[in-house]
């Protein structure tokens, strides 16, 4: 019986929940926490925030007509210690560290103005030398129901272990699956990116420095690793590289360095499974941007500039990154750069996650 399938049976769980809307999602717009007007050296990856709390921004061409919506129906402050982890299916997936080490989980549905408090992982799940890591939201229940699948990743003597939990409106609690036996993390799990991408029906963790990613099917809930086209970073020195969908839904990766920012889209039959879809030349484009040096910054190994993600919302865009410049979103079929700023001058910060309208249809 398959993993996902087993989980299931142990909860006692209704399967409609397992599969996921049939009709393509609506984009809205993009939730994020409101970021520095500059970048700091040595907190790239953890940026102060300052204005506390999460932006929604809608997008940019029916802004009038789409709803703004916002975090402020919950009964507490999101800013405290609350951040953004996870966008799918019209719920939002927040995290907030605690004493005990193990963090706690909320679920929200910003068009409904529901919302779900998900206790922190038992003990037993972080004791000794687990690590956590890959909070993510699986599945939303049919209709206007207030209901969730959703999964925390942990290692376990170096084995991923995968912890599933559903909220069926009285309360939610974590179950164990069985350690995976087809991967082995033997790096430090620190390496690994908290927060997964959703893309062509699996889970994905980058990890920082590596040429492979950490993958987990959402269907079957098993891990592997993915390695990542070599026509995206083979002759670049230390690139970046982010793995997406395209707007028709293929799995693809990215990567930016030299001013070339590249695309490769699963292809099957291609030699290796991949092939190099776009090369784009963005040099005009960045020379553009007042104050970003020519040249990548190599102490440290920080960089001027980097692709931060490929824009979930299939819009055909990235988001690229830059040290002290500002943060941008570029059009691989317009070539248009456009600098990323709320109504207020703020910077969009991490992450910037697309959201779609619920499939319930509660939004025409």
């Amino acid at each position: 019986m398959p993993v996902r399938r087993a989980a299931a049976a142990c909860f006692g769980l209704p399967r409609r929940l397992l599969s996921t809307s049939a009709s393509p999602p609506r984009l809205l717009g993009h939730f994020h926490h409101p970021g520095m007007t500059k970048d700091i050296a040595g907190r790239i990856m953890c940026p102060t925030r300052t204005a506390p709390g999460v932006r929604f921004e809608p997008l940019a061409a029916a802004a009038a007509a789409e709803p703004r919506l916002s975090l402020d129906y919950l009964p507490f402050d999101p800013a405290r210690g609350f951040s953004l982890y996870d966008s799918h299916l019209g719920l939002l997936l927040l995290r907030q560290p605690t004493a005990l080490g193990s963090p706690a989980f909320l679920v929200c549905d910003p068009v409904s103005r529901r919302h779900a408090l998900v206790p922190p992982l038992p003990k037993k799940a972080i004791t000794g030398d687990s690590e956590f890591f890959g909070p993510a939201l699986l599945s939303r229940g049919p209709g206007a129901r207030f209901e969730f699948d959703a999964v925390c990743v942990t290692v376990d003597a170096r084995r991923p272990r995968a912890w599933v939990t559903s909220f069926r409106g009285d309360g939610c609690r974590w179950e164990a699956l069985p350690r995976s036996r087809d991967v082995e993390i033997d790096f430090d799990p620190v390496w690994v990116e908290q927060r997964c991408v959703h893309a062509a029906g699996s889970l994905y963790w980058h990890i920082c420095g590596s040429h492979s990613v950490l993958a987990m099917d959402m269907a079957t809930m098993k891990f592997s690793y993915m390695r990542l086209p070599a026509p995206v970073w083979d002759d670049f020195s230390h690139a970046k590289c982010r793995v997406g969908e395209t707007p028709d839904g293929r799995l693809c990766v990215g990567a930016l360095e030299h001013k070339k920012l590249r695309l490769c889209v699963r292809r099957p039959g291609s030699h290796g499974g991949w092939v190099l879809e776009r090369e784009m030349n963005l040099s005009s484009e960045l020379d553009a941007v007042p104050g970003l040096p020519e040249k990548m910054l190599r102490h440290n190994y920080y960089y001027s500039y980097w692709l931060s993600d490929i824009d979930a919302g299939r819009t055909g865009r990235v988001f690229i990154r830059t040290l002290g410049c500002g943060r941008f979103s570029y059009d691989m079929d317009t070539g248009s750069l456009m600098r990323l700023m709320t109504d207020d001058g703020l910077e969009y910060g991490d992450p910037i996650l697309a959201y779609f309208a619920p499939p319930d249809g509660s939004i025409d």
